[in-house]
């Protein structure tokens, strides 16, 4: 090997280690998936979802989402019945999804709340104060 085709060799694994930690951080701080760091939970009418959904507990998730397997763990674990709505293997889950503008997951929906994003605290609430105890 010369040292051109080292330098470059070099240079190849340098920008190769750049853009995979640039695109780690780009998929944490996006919001794509949502950690325990900005959830969100707001009130309002989700009786439509409810409806389409055919249950009164409504999870939209990505199948590779951490977070959405998290939430789905507790959920189970607390033996509480929800619908799961899979965004990236069901095409009807991910119009209903669009038309709900949702952008991140998970997503969560609980009688009069949803929850966007993950924190396994605010989801023990969410499920305690809609009468989901364990």
């Amino acid at each position: 090997m010369n040292f051109k085709s080292i330098l470059t060799t070099i240079a190849v694994v340098a920008l190769a280690l750049g853009l995979g930690v640039g695109a780690g951080y780009l998929v944490r701080n996006s919001g794509l998936i949502g950690g325990g760091k900005g959830v969100e939970v707001e009130q309002g009418d989700y009786s439509a979802v409810y409806a389409k959904a055919g249950g009164d507990i409504v999870l939209y998730s990505l199948s590779t989402c951490p977070f959405c397997h998290k939430a789905k763990e507790l959920l189970d674990k607390r033996n509480v019945r929800y619908v799961e709505r899979v965004i990236d293997k069901d095409e009807v889950a991910r119009k209903e999804a669009d038309g709900l503008k949702i952008k991140s997951v998970p997503v969560i929906y609980i009688g009069d709340q949803s929850m966007r994003g993950f924190d396994e605290a605010k989801l023990v609430e969410l499920l305690e104060k809609h009468g989901k105890k364990a």
